[in-house]
């Protein structure tokens, strides 16, 4: 399998002030400079303390990925940020942090024994998302 046939995981970090469209933003920029194409993400993932992050939800039902939320016993030790670490909890790291002005993302190669961590994934329909945003 050559780099540009391996699934990737997207680590991201990101202030509350960030928006789906800075993050959609640098997750494309990232792939590009990786030489990374859409269709090898098999998620995007961040820490737990996440989980009420509306833009990154955002931004994986954008990509159609499953958006996974990691404890810090799942991260990959000795690694400085969130993104890099959250990543590199899937493989090897391919990519080393990029940051725009409120968001980090980090991409890494998927082991081949890597497998989604268990009851991490968030699921919202984009229907459900376009709701959630017009009633914000």
């Amino acid at each position: 399998m050559t780099n540009d046939e391996c699934p990737i995981l997207i680590g991201l970090g990101c202030a509350s002030a960030a928006g789906a469209a800075e993050i959609i933003a640098l997750v494309n920029a990232c792939l590009l400079e990786a030489g990374c194409d859409a269709d090898q993400i098999t998620g995007f993932a961040t820490h737990s303390r996440k989980r009420g992050s509306l833009a990154l939800m955002q931004s994986a039902s954008h990509f159609g990925v499953p958006l996974f939320f990691l404890e810090d016993d799942e991260l990959a030790p000795g690694l400085p940020g969130t993104c890099e670490a959250v990543a590199a909890s899937a493989g090897p790291l391919h990519l080393a942090k990029r940051k725009s002005r409120y968001a980090t993302c980090a991409i890494a190669f998927c082991a081949a024994d890597y497998s989604i961590p268990p009851l991490t994934i968030a699921a919202m329909a984009p229907s459900t998302l376009s709701t959630s945003v017009a009633s914000a």
